[in-house]
């Protein structure tokens, strides 16, 4: 691995972490942060284009339009919030179309186990009595702030599956070739 690929693969693993924990913690994901990851995205491909040529930049473009356009339309059904548009297209800058598509469908993947399973343990809850995950309400009481204008709902934030699918992906990569050898 050289130090190109390093540097991407540490930027996109901070980033997501990152976008991970301010989703849990916030349930949005602020735009200078987006902004910024995508704008790193941005300047790292540019770099990479002065090796390799302008070609290597359709791809990481041609990833982040799509992201925007799919996850712009789930934001315009509810299905999920602007910030995580965002975030999908700045990674598409790091990741390029193909690798982005993959991470997106794990995303999904990801965030569905991790919708029933809390659905799961809500039923359990009624069920028992018992609570057996912590309850964090936006707000006052448990510390976090509420974006004026942030309707609270029911469901998970988007951008933990969107971590974890990273993250699995990265580890995937990483695996494979040295299996084969």
């Amino acid at each position: 691995m050289n130090s190109m690929s390093i540097v991407n693969v540490l930027c996109v693993l901070g980033f997501t972490a990152v976008s991970a924990y301010m989703d849990v913690r916030e349930r949005r994901i602020p735009n200078k942060l987006t902004g910024l990851f995508f704008a790193a995205g941005l300047l790292f491909q540019v770099l990479v284009s002065v090796q390799q040529g302008p070609r290597s930049l359709v791809s990481p473009v041609l990833a982040s339009i799509v992201s925007l356009v799919i996850l712009g339309g789930m934001w315009i059904a509810g299905g999920v919030g602007a910030g995580d548009a965002k975030l999908m297209a700045g990674l598409g800058m790091w990741l390029g179309l193909q690798n982005t598509l993959y991470v997106m469908l794990g995303s999904l993947v990801m965030s569905l186990v991790l919708l029933l399973g809390l659905q799961l343990l809500r039923k359990m809850r009624v069920r028992t009595g018992v609570l057996l995950v912590p309850v964090r309400t936006p707000g006052k009481a448990s510390g976090t702030k509420v974006h004026k204008g942030l309707k609270l709902k029911r469901g998970i934030p988007y951008a933990v599956g969107v971590c974890l699918s990273t993250w699995t992906f990265v580890a995937i990569r990483a695996i494979l070739p040295a299996l084969s050898q």
